[in-house]
């Protein structure tokens, strides 16, 4: 009976992307066209933050103005 699962070296198993995919597409994928998701959302929080505040502090000032 042959193990097919495989457990990558420690030294791999914490690296950014492995050395070898099991999958070709998948290879492609992360080598050519995978985004980190924090790099495409960092660029919008100048703008989100704030507005998401002003509309945090709105709403919890109708609410005491609505229970007084």
């Amino acid at each position: 009976m042959e193990n097919h699962h495989h457990q990558p070296p420690p030294d791999q198993a914490l690296a950014e992307r492995p050395a070898d995919y099991s999958d070709p597409e998948l290879k492609e994928y992360t080598d050519e066209q995978a985004e980190d998701l924090l790099e495409t959302v960092i660029h919008y929080m100048p703008i989100v933050l704030p507005v998401a505040g002003a509309l945090q502090i709105f709403m919890l000032a109708f609410i005491a103005v609505y229970m007084a």
